[in-house]
């Protein structure tokens, strides 16, 4: 056999937990860079090793999974809570930096004094109408479409089919 040794027992394969789970974050690209595998090489891998497709499905399956909880909740809107910090630079006068001195802080930590807020909200996520549309169109396709005429036409041309198909003209 001519050409480079291969790279997946001592690359890829001690790897495959690890690539199940960068699926649900990464591209393939990406996964390739990180392991020092090229791209080809990689697409090689796929149709060789079974276990490596069994990897990355697995991992997909997680991602599919995930991004169809997000949509969901994304058209049903949810609630969250938001963080804020702030911080501003305070100047303490001469009196108080004494004060604080004879206290037991140290001279240079009241040098840069800063005033932290923190601000909590909790807010809401409005329904998102293209989410809504993209699932209802995808969970409830007999019933929705963006052009009902269409949906119509679908629906009455499967009729046709199945007529066609009991009385073997098809």
């Amino acid at each position: 056999m001519t050409g480079r040794k291969s790279k997946y027992e001592t690359h890829v394969k001690p790897y495959l937990p690890e690539i199940e789970k960068w699926c649900n974050t990464m591209t393939e690209a990406q996964i390739c860079k990180r392991l020092g595998v090229g791209k080809s090489a990689w697409n090689e891998y796929k149709k060789r090793f079974p276990e490596l497709m069994e990897s990355i499905k697995r991992g997909r399956t997680d991602l599919v999974s995930d991004l169809k909880s997000a949509l969901i909740r994304k058209a049903k809107g949810y609630e969250y809570t938001e963080t804020k910090i702030t911080r501003k630079k305070v100047e303490l006068s001469d009196l108080m930096k004494q004060a604080l001195i004879k206290a037991g802080f140290e001279k240079e930590a009241l040098e840069r004094v800063d005033l932290v807020k923190t601000e909590i909200s909790h807010k809401k996520a409005s329904p998102d109408v293209a989410a809504i549309n993209l699932l209802l169109k995808n969970y409830d396709k007999e019933n929705w479409a963006n052009d009902p005429q269409m949906l119509q036409i679908r629906q009455e041309e499967l009729r046709l089919r199945e007529k066609q198909v009991e009385s073997n003209t098809w």
